[in-house]
């Protein structure tokens, strides 16, 4: 059941100063089982993948950002997720690499499928926001508050687990993707 989308096939950037926004929700049947880590924050490349960073420092400001604006709300702070981490860095790098901000680009694969290939299994509501542009996780947690979709995705107290991607492309371009989930 899909509690609330927005989807745009595809959005073309043209001034690296604008900052497109996207976010996705779903509720998919499933069963729970639980894996949670965090990772270093520090600036790695991403092998097989040239001209696109992961910038693990960004990924750990935003998650912090948005938890402190979920316990603000009166939810509890996600936990962060290896699985959903690697589904959320291979988006971004897509999407960089491609220069495209979608929730589905063209031959990949729905939020859903991309999250169980990663590892995340039993999802039983799946969400996403996307961004490019955006310099700073406190720019980017704004201008998602700033949208009642991204508010409604990142303050939903059902869910419980998120990881973040971030990269930068080999122009310097930030892409930015949080994908959400409970089991």
């Amino acid at each position: 059941m899909v509690d609330r989308t927005t989807m745009m096939s595809r959005v073309r950037l043209g001034s690296p100063l604008a900052v497109a926004l996207l976010g996705l929700v779903l509720v998919l049947p499933g069963t729970l089982s639980t894996a949670t880590t965090s990772g270093p924050a520090a600036v790695v490349p991403v092998s097989g993948v040239p001209r696109t960073t992961v910038v693990s420092t960004l990924e750990s400001d935003v998650l912090k950002a948005v938890n402190g604006r979920r316990v603000r709300a009166g939810c509890r702070p996600l936990q962060l997720n290896a699985a959903l981490r690697t589904s959320a860095r291979r988006h971004s790098i897509t999407m960089a690499r491609r220069g495209v901000l979608s929730h589905r680009l063209s031959g990949e694969s729905t939020l859903q499928a991309r999250i169980r290939a990663a590892g995340y299994t039993g999802a039983t509501m799946v969400g996403e926001v996307i961004a490019s542009g955006a310099r700073s996780s406190d720019t980017v947690v704004a201008m998602w508050m700033q949208s009642s979709l991204h508010r409604k995705i990142l303050l939903n107290c059902r869910f419980v687990h998120v990881g973040a991607g971030v990269v930068r492309s080999s122009t310097g371009r930030p892409w930015w993707t949080i994908d959400l989930a409970r089991r």
